[in-house]
């Protein structure tokens, strides 16, 4: 038997879903009738739904204080028994956007409010499994219009009761309508101009260089000023092999297998793992994610630094953890938009040490061959490089045995890199060095032009056109030293899986092979006359002959 007395009570302890006869309420939660005339809810089955749109601390204090006093209200006004829809730290103005496909099949874009408690209440109100509905009040029930006309709709149409506490709602009279219609609009003009406020509070913090937001970021302590030396240290680590040409899906992986967990100590995603690495507050500048939605309805999400109405750049007050030319070169790596959302529970995790090199040399233009196992008699295997099938495109005979094919290229390209390292005298010899002192002197020179410029010194029309015209030049430098120091990381990076080449990550591994080739053709196995059986046969033996890598 529910105790609803003692739920009522329990601090933090949700109420969703909790059903209860209005008899056996009214006893524990002693709750006497109301006079005849005033049970309004009598005999009926009445959903409640609290709702609180913002529960920092998680304590479900809001919407208990809500569940108190609606439960009463309804239990006075006769209700044969009551269901609980609750949804803390849930908004009833945010939207979000959702896909949709038109009857002819065509996909579009719409932007709703997302109450799935609030969606299920509805529907149990459609089915007559409740017949009425309680809130504290008409802004517990709605902000959105939208969201108003389908519980009018439920009321003018079904017959269902809506009843609030404070007295404020009345679907049920044309009179009631109109005005919860225009109490609904005056609230959703509220949260707009709250939500405008709020976004300029957020912009004059952005501009002064102060992080916000409820959760530390990975990477920072809790003071999201001071870095957390465990976490900085693995951002340094995959920012260094992404630009030595490790996949990210590689880094995402590795760290999944070792446990580095996100603030919230969740495994990482894709989409906030790549964000992570893309938030210019790696490099010590005060971010803000920009949403581009194209004409197709597509909407795509890239950080961008915060810029001042001068134009300068905004430093944050926080310790940085990678230079602004190493977060720069990241960028340019792996991109500065948001690729299409997907689970990427794995982390793109790859099986196969030759995935995209390996190519079939029976087919026209050399198609890329994939993995797999296969199965011979005595019920034991290997895995295999095999060309797909003639319906995807490949010839469909071409396979090869995979650990013999990978154990080859991996000697061959051992002993590629150690002859370029034996001819290079271990210290190859990058390009030539970028002008340091020329980015210095360009750091300076725009400094003192912001300051020429705030002081009235300097006209804007000449402010504006010579600091373009630095920026420029100074981007320019900035790529090139990125290419400089990314032939150097690479080579930092191939050195150290060379040496630990056992316990090297996959993606690692293959990012070490691809640094040297440009793909392994494997030649099909032609057919020769054996006396034994007197008929063409395709020999056993691997021939290493047959295997063809092509050097970068």
């Amino acid at each position: 038997m529910t105790d609803l007395a003692q739920l009522l009570a329990t601090p933090g302890e949700s109420l969703d879903g909790i059903a209860i006869s209005g008899d056996e309420a009214r006893a524990q939660l002693g709750v006497e009738l109301y006079p005849l005339p005033v049970q309004t809810l009598r005999g009926l089955w009445v959903a409640i739904y609290l709702r609180i749109s913002d529960d920092k601390a998680e304590d479900l204090k809001g919407v208990r204080r809500q569940a108190v006093d609606t439960i009463r209200h309804v239990l006075h006004r006769g209700a044969a028994g009551v269901v609980i829809y609750e949804e803390n730290d849930t908004s009833a103005f945010r939207k979000k956007r959702i896909p949709l496909t038109d009857g002819e099949g065509n996909r579009y874009f719409v932007w709703r409010v997302i109450r799935p408690r609030w969606q299920a209440m509805l529907s149990s109100l459609r089915s007559g499994e409740q017949k009425a509905a309680a809130v504290h009040d008409i802004d517990r029930l709605a902000r959105d219009p939208r969201d108003l006309e389908d519980a009018i709709e439920l009321a003018e149409f079904v017959g269902r009761r809506f009843e609030g506490v404070t007295g404020s709602l009345d679907l049920n009279s044309d009179n009631g309508r109109a005005m919860a219609r225009v109490m609904v609009a005056m609230a959703n003009k509220a949260s707009a101009d709250t939500s405008r406020r709020t976004k300029r509070k957020h912009r004059e913090l952005a501009e002064e260089g102060v992080p916000v937001g409820s959760q530390r970021p990975f990477g920072w302590k809790a003071d999201k000023l001071t870095l957390e030396p465990a976490e900085a240290s693995e951002i340094r680590t995959a920012v260094m092999k992404i630009r030595g040409g490790v996949k990210p899906t590689g880094i995402m992986a590795d760290w999944q297998d070792r446990g580095i967990l996100t603030p919230h100590g969740n495994t990482w995603r894709w989409s906030p793992f790549m964000s992570m690495l893309r938030n210019p507050r790696l490099c010590g500048f005060r971010s803000r994610q920009v949403r581009e939605v194209k004409e197709t309805g597509a909407v795509h999400d890239r950080w961008e630094i915060v810029k001042r109405a001068d134009g300068t750049e905004v430093v944050g007050k926080w310790e940085k953890i990678i230079d602004r030319e190493e977060w720069e070169d990241l960028v340019a790596k792996i991109g500065k938009a948001s690729t299409p959302a997907g689970s990427y529970d794995e982390g793109g995790r790859r099986k196969y040490l030759l995935t995209g090199l390996v190519r079939c040399g029976r087919c026209p233009g050399h198609p890329n061959m994939s993995g797999g196992r296969t199965t011979v008699k005595g019920d034991q295997g290997y895995w295999r490089y095999k060309c797909e099938s003639r319906l995807d495109g490949g010839c469909g005979g071409n396979t090869r045995h995979m650990g013999k094919v990978d154990e080859l290229i991996t000697k061959l390209v051992f002993q590629h890199h150690d002859r370029l390292m034996a001819a290079a005298g271990q210290t190859p010899q990058d390009p030539d060095p970028v002008d340091t002192a020329r980015l210095a002197e360009i750091d300076e020179l725009l400094a003192d032009l912001y300051s020429g410029w705030k002081a009235k010194k300097v006209p804007s029309s000449d402010y504006f056109t010579m600091r373009q015209d630095l920026a420029r030049e100074r981007e320019e430098l900035v790529a090139a030293n990125a290419a400089t120091e990314r032939s150097a990381i690479s080579r930092t990076v191939a050195e150290d899986v060379r040496h630990r080449w056992d316990s090297a990550p996959v993606a690692e591994k293959s990012a070490f092979l691809s640094r040297y080739l440009r793909a392994v053709i494997i030649m099909p196995i032609e057919p020769v006359w054996s006396e034994r059986s007197r008929k063409m046969v395709r020999p056993w033996a691997f021939n290493r002959d047959l295997i063809e890598p092509v050097w970068l």
